[in-house]
């Protein structure tokens, strides 16, 4: 490259460099389209370097959505620790369609919400023509690398997600020296929240008005019901996959009610926005839905997550901050019965579980460089669920099923449903932005504690953080949709 386009690079503004990447982009699509005969490997080539020029131009415009993982070397493919888990068990071949399915998908979704959030001045380039051509590439190269291979073996090689840890923080933050420390407020944390649970209801301190948020209420299900839509809506791979329809009636059955301790607006639940930075508007309040899975022996359980946003954590300690939120999940058995109930604020800290007579605790659990699991309660046997959630600091007090449902729905504020996803392109003044940036941070929500707590790897601890980009744990490694996380710490009870 000659010292004339050395400089004119350098000099090109942000804007401009995308601009150019997407009239290569255009180049590159009309010749594709205009070279019918073209060998079939020239035309996969073609695709891979799309796939490269857009993987640029998003990265430049800095619009990568983290929601799932890339797999090296196959720019068509995304993958979640859940299909990463299958990559040593594909005896099949409907097992590696199924498989190598799931991950095109995750790649088309992400890539339409990357190209919404591009600039509109950008967008306005290639007329949406850019993703049609994606998706037609991405269905050349995943035949192609289906038939061959030596491809399939370095797919099951690279289909990997990397943990949420930063090793070398630890390494510099003295991390077998330090995490002794943290373990102590960690301990004395769960003492807490063990004394919390134990005072009776009744008992339970209000600092200001004892207010509660609902969806509307729906037929619930019945567990062999349950069990039915779960059986029938297995694939290939024996992952629980619902209908739409079939989701809806998931989510009313075992949808919590949400009991906050409120003494100002930080308490009300509301809706995430984007304008000019992430707030939460207390006028519409929205329960967020997310479906996840887990493994526990030979069978893939169906989790329902429901997910909730406060503005901020207020208070004046190094853990308030700019939003707070908390995800309550629902593991069902494959008998159509919750096994689990589990909870995180969105920054990923807190998680605690509340096991059902479906589970106990293993014996055999680490001790060395290990965080105990909290479990500050057995699950409650009927349905609905109360949340007791503290002011301010937005803890779970307590869970508990109301014995007076009439009572309850009248005092029920209502709530509406969205689907988690829709966080990751919403829309603004002009054009779309996601919720999350870079390794799925929410910028604007960092707290003190990040300069505290950074030698135990976690990036921006306290900070809210996008799904599946939460790590559990401050002392070990833990992530919240680790395929094995409910196995690794629970059996069984026959």
């Amino acid at each position: 490259m000659d010292n004339t386009n050395d400089t004119r690079r350098f000099v090109l503004t942000i804007a401009e460099l995308i601009l150019l990447v997407i009239t290569s982009f255009l180049t590159g699509c009309a010749t594709v389209e205009t070279r019918p005969a073209a060998p079939k490997d020239d035309v996969l080539t073609t695709c891979q370097t799309l796939y490269q020029k857009v993987d640029a131009a998003i990265d430049l415009a800095g619009v990568r959505d983290y929601g799932s993982s890339p797999v090296r070397d196959f720019p068509y493919l995304r993958t979640t620790r859940l299909l990463a888990s299958f990559r040593g068990e594909l005896t099949a071949e409907k097992h590696w369609t199924a498989w190598i399915t799931h991950m095109a998908d995750l790649d088309a979704e992400s890539r339409a919400l990357e190209l919404r959030n591009l600039p509109t001045s950008v967008k306005s380039r290639h007329n949406g023509s850019l993703g049609e051509e994606l998706n037609r590439c991405r269905e050349r190269l995943l035949a192609a690398d289906l038939t061959q291979p030596e491809r399939r073996a370095m797919l099951r090689d690279a289909t990997r997600v990397p943990d949420d840890y930063v090793t070398w923080w630890q390494a510099l933050g003295l991390y077998p020296l330090t995490a002794p420390f943290v373990s102590t407020r960690i301990s004395a944390w769960h003492t807490e929240t063990h004394n919390s649970f134990a005072t009776p209801l009744a008992a339970l301190p209000v600092a200001g008005e004892l207010v509660r948020w609902a969806s509307s209420p729906g037929a619930l299900l019945t567990a062999p019901q349950v069990g039915e839509i779960l059986h029938r809506s297995l694939d290939p791979l024996a992952i629980p996959m619902p209908t739409d329809t079939d989701l809806d009636r998931l989510f009313d059955t075992f949808a919590p009610v949400w009991e906050v301790d409120v003494i100002d607006n930080n308490d009300h639940i509301g809706m995430a926005r984007w304008e000019n930075g992430p707030v939460v508007d207390v006028a519409r309040p929205t329960l967020y839905r997310k479906v996840s899975h887990t493994r526990f022996g030979d069978q893939v359980l169906l989790q329902l997550n429901y997910i909730v946003w406060f503005p901020a954590r207020s208070g004046n300690d190094m853990y308030a901050g700019q939003l707070d939120g908390l995800n309550w999940r629902v593991t069902l058995g494959p008998d159509g019965d919750p096994w689990l109930y589990d909870v995180i604020h969105n920054c990923g800290c807190y998680h605690e579980f509340f096991p059902s007579r479906h589970l106990r605790l293993r014996d055999n659990l680490p001790t060395f460089y290990f965080e105990p699991p909290l479990l500050p309660q057995p699950a409650p046997e009927q349905q609905p669920l109360v949340l007791r959630i503290a002011p301010g600091t937005h803890f779970i007090q307590r869970i508990y099923h109301d014995e007076s449902p009439p009572k309850l729905l009248s005092e029920l504020q209502p709530m509406a449903w969205e689907e988690y996803d829709v966080l990751r392109s919403l829309p603004t003044a002009d054009g779309y932005h996601s919720l999350f940036s870079r390794y799925g941070l929410i910028v604007g929500t960092e707290r003190p504690e990040r300069f505290l707590l950074w030698p135990m790897g976690i990036r921006s601890p306290g900070a809210m953080r996008q799904w599946g980009r939460h790590a559990t744990a401050f002392v070990g490694r833990r992530h919240f949709d680790d395929a094995f996380l409910i196995e690794s710490l629970f059996k069984s009870v026959p």
